[in-house]
């Protein structure tokens, strides 16, 4: 996945739709003198120039991929949740079955515990790392006495395949993520540099009528405070 593109335009995207917005009708009616001055500016151009806002204006792309990274996040966190749930109940049984010494503690893992309770790919290997403990020697046999349902390993192992699905798809929705913000910027990128070849056009068509350099002004002429964060949005 290659970086996100740089912004040719400063400021929120917002502020490009509104200077678009503004600055196209305009265009469209001084197109002839536009096109007089350069054969550049065509209807296919202002044509584009009105599809690429279009776009712009419906696109909630980048907040959807948003929301369902925070869902896929959430369902994660549930997840190591009851994960954590399950391998405590094991836990349990390993203690009331073979003992809580430190070479049973070690042999289920239970030092990992906190890391993997932070970190879903830790708690994937944990779990599986508890289920093949479960199947060595004559562990299963003294768990199953201490009251183990018989379904728990198959239950970790679910946990684990359930943890690592989710992973996949969260790292998946991340890089669509990526893709997503960079054919936006794209876009918005395209637009601005139109906009700035009006603007520039219009500084020489119009040069003695003040209230059309108005329109066309890319800037509204304002210094900002260099204080004063940018808001990009």
């Amino acid at each position: 996945m290659g970086k996100i593109p740089s912004r040719r335009f400063k400021g929120p995207f917002k502020s490009v739709i509104a200077k678009a917005q503004s600055m196209q009708p305009q265009f469209e009616t001084d197109l002839p003198r536009f096109t007089d001055f350069n054969p550049w500016f065509t209807e296919t151009e202002n044509t584009r120039l009105q599809v690429e806002i279009a776009a712009v204006i419906r696109d909630f792309s980048e907040s959807s991929h948003t929301a369902k990274i925070e869902i896929q996040t959430e369902t994660i966190a549930q997840l190591l949740t009851e994960s954590g749930k399950k391998y405590h109940k094991l836990i349990y049984y390993v203690e009331s079955g073979l003992g809580n010494t430190k070479a049973m503690n070690d042999t289920f893992g239970r030092s990992r515990y906190k890391k993997a309770r932070q970190s879903k790919k830790e708690m994937i290997s944990l779990l599986n790392h508890a289920v093949t403990a479960i199947g060595q020697e004559n562990y299963l046999t003294a768990l199953t006495a201490s009251g183990m349902p018989p379904t728990l390993p198959d239950e970790l192992t679910r946990m684990a395949t359930d943890l690592s699905t989710a992973d996949g798809k969260h790292e998946m929705l991340k890089k669509q993520r990526l893709l997503v913000t960079s054919q936006r910027i794209e876009l918005f990128n395209s637009i601005w540099d139109k906009l700035s070849r009006i603007s520039s056009a219009s500084k020489i068509l119009f040069a003695d009528d003040p209230a059309r350099l108005a329109i066309y002004r890319l800037y509204d002429g304002k210094r900002r405070n260099p204080k004063e964060p940018e808001n990009p949005e």
